[in-house]
């Protein structure tokens, strides 16, 4: 299954849209005006909630986020070191143990769950973000989906702490 991932060109809480290959609208993303977590709602259609993502409020040696139910339990649990040379994310979830491997100079991704490679994101450069999802047909599509969205969250933050600490230091 191949989906697209794209920012909505203006978008004051960070909203996207997921669609199919034919261009269809499959999914939205609606992120939240105000929220120090960088809270998102993955929704069907209908906009019922199917996945929360948010960000972990404290950031202590390691970047982190979650994706939640509708009754916001968590469904898995994602982090990244602060320091690593590679792009490489590690998920806890109900599907089992699974690392999300990117190579940052060509900003693609391999989805490896319980020791198999079932998907890959390929980051579009372009003004807005934009990524194209592959997956394999048995994999849930939209826990996925908001994977993809709580990596998103992740480098947002980190790439703001780096801006923010290279102004505060003069440079």
């Amino acid at each position: 299954m191949q989906l697209s991932i794209k920012n909505k060109w203006i978008s004051i809480g960070g909203s996207s849209v997921v669609q199919d290959v034919d261009g269809n609208d499959v999914l939205k993303v609606k992120g939240k005006v105000f929220s120090f977590t960088s809270k998102k709602f993955i929704t069907d259609l209908n906009d019922n909630v199917k996945y929360i993502v948010r960000n972990k409020f404290w950031r202590l040696f390691a970047y982190k986020a979650f994706v939640l139910d509708p009754e916001e339990n968590t469904v898995a649990t994602i982090r990244r070191k602060v320091f690593s040379l590679h792009d490489r994310y590690f998920i806890t979830s109900n599907l089992g143990e699974m690392e999300i491997i990117g190579n940052i100079l060509q900003f693609n991704y391999k989805i490896i769950l319980n020791g198999k490679e079932v998907g890959h994101v390929a980051r579009k450069i372009s003004l807005r973000d934009s990524f194209v999802l592959t997956i394999d047909d048995d994999v849930d599509a939209t826990l996925i989906v908001a994977l993809v969205i709580a990596i998103d969250n992740i480098t947002d933050r980190k790439d703001q702490n780096a801006a923010s600490s290279s102004y505060s230091s003069g440079n």
